[in-house]
């Protein structure tokens, strides 16, 4: 009910609108549920181990779920950038993609 599964879904978010910072491009469109949904894509080429892109998908959503957005009736594919790797202090990554979220969300009131 709020993940994006299909591949299609995919391509129809990251073809709309995006905004992005160091570490995380996130694309988002409007649909026509009652509910916003979340898609992640943690890419094998730059964390090779599986438990590392996991990590990255819980901190992903988590943060999704902590703020609005859900509500917002948007879709939303956030998508993790190499400068995310090659840091290592893991709350300034937490920090950025919260304040996307935030950004994400006041986009959202205005719309």
């Amino acid at each position: 009910e709020y993940r994006l599964l299909r591949e299609d879904g995919f391509r129809h978010v990251i073809r709309a609108e995006n905004i992005a910072n160091k570490f995380f491009k996130v694309f988002f469109i409007c649909n026509k549920r009652k509910n916003g949904r979340l898609g992640i894509i943690s890419s094998k080429k730059f964390l090779p181990r599986a438990i590392d892109r996991n990590r990255v998908k819980r901190t992903v959503r988590e943060a999704f779920r902590q703020h609005n957005i859900r509500a917002c009736k948007l879709d939303v594919v956030v998508m993790m950038k190499l400068a995310y790797v090659q840091t290592l202090n893991n709350t300034i990554k937490n920090d950025s993609l919260v304040s996307l979220l935030s950004q994400l969300e006041n986009k959202c009131a205005n719309l």
